[in-house]
């Protein structure tokens, strides 16, 4: 398959020429290496990347941010629950590029943001204060070297630890959500430790092998255990899925960072009332 087509597949809603610009900017690599829209990939290329959409149209707004890390080169923080990262969809304000935005971030590409957190997941999420420690993190994010860990609390008793190696594909009738997949799609693997068991809920604590969206969200509907609150994979408004730890060697220092958060009051008390249910 040509490169271009194969990009095409992985971002739907952006046109061919977006796609090829990307190509050109050096937004993805095969095996390490800039190649051209017409290569032709084989079974064993390695395709690494993001596609880097510029700031377009968005304003900027003074949204307090809980940073829970900063230095010269980047920071962490802790998004709140309900807080989308970058627009779209009809929603144009109060995001967290809304807030980067109005730290000054414009002169990035999406306003420094390299990766991305549900709107409905709560917890830490690198943003990039130069373009150099953003290139850098969005290779490491490609290369899978930042571990992330999840806490999240599903329903049902899962049985013990276990990982979860289900392909995923895009809804073929709901675009806006996505499936598991025997045929085709993307590689997805989650490592799920199981923390605590209550009477009908299990706490468990995600790892993640790569970063597929709602990847965690999706393996564990696959699994029959899907998140309490989950609005699009269960039911119910406000998931319970945190992004409770970082670990990862500082792109520019080289020192190694780990941050770990507390979970928000409504976690502990979604899992206070499971425990305390009979």
């Amino acid at each position: 398959m040509r490169f271009d087509k194969y990009l095409a597949e992985q971002y739907p809603a952006q046109t061919r020429s977006q796609l090829t610009a990307a190509i050109k900017r050096g937004d993805f690599t095969v095996n390490g290496q800039v190649v051209k829209a017409g290569y032709e990939l084989r079974a064993t290329d390695v395709v690494a990347g993001e596609l880097q959409l510029p700031v377009v149209g968005a304003v900027a707004e003074d949204i307090p941010l809980d940073i829970v890390y900063e230095d010269d080169y980047l920071m962490v923080i802790n998004k709140p629950r309900g807080m989308v990262v970058h627009p779209g969809a009809g929603v144009h304000h109060g995001t967290l590029l809304n807030a980067l935005l109005g730290r000054g971030q414009g002169n990035l590409v999406r306003a420094g943001i390299v990766h991305r957190l549900d709107k409905n997941t709560a917890g830490l999420l690198i943003v990039a204060k130069t373009l150099l420690c953003q290139q850098r993190l969005a290779a490491m994010f490609a290369r899978h070297d930042v571990t992330r860990v999840y806490h999240g609390l599903v329903a049902g008793r899962v049985a013990g630890d276990l990982t979860i190696d289900k392909n995923i594909i895009r809804h073929p009738t709901h675009r806006t959500i996505f499936t598991t997949t025997e045929h085709g799609g993307r590689r997805a693997v989650t490592h799920l430790h199981v923390l605590a068991r209550y009477a009908h809920h299990t706490l468990c604590e995600f790892t993640l092998a790569t970063g597929r969206t709602h990847q965690i969200r999706v393996h564990c509907r696959a699994i029959g255990h899907p998140l309490v609150g989950d609005p699009e994979y269960n039911t119910g408004n406000g998931q319970m899925l945190e992004a409770v730890q970082l670990k990862f060697v500082h792109p520019m220092t080289h020192r190694n960072i780990e941050i770990s958060i507390e979970h928000t009051k409504a976690f502990a008390d979604a899992c206070n009332q499971c425990y305390h249910k009979k």
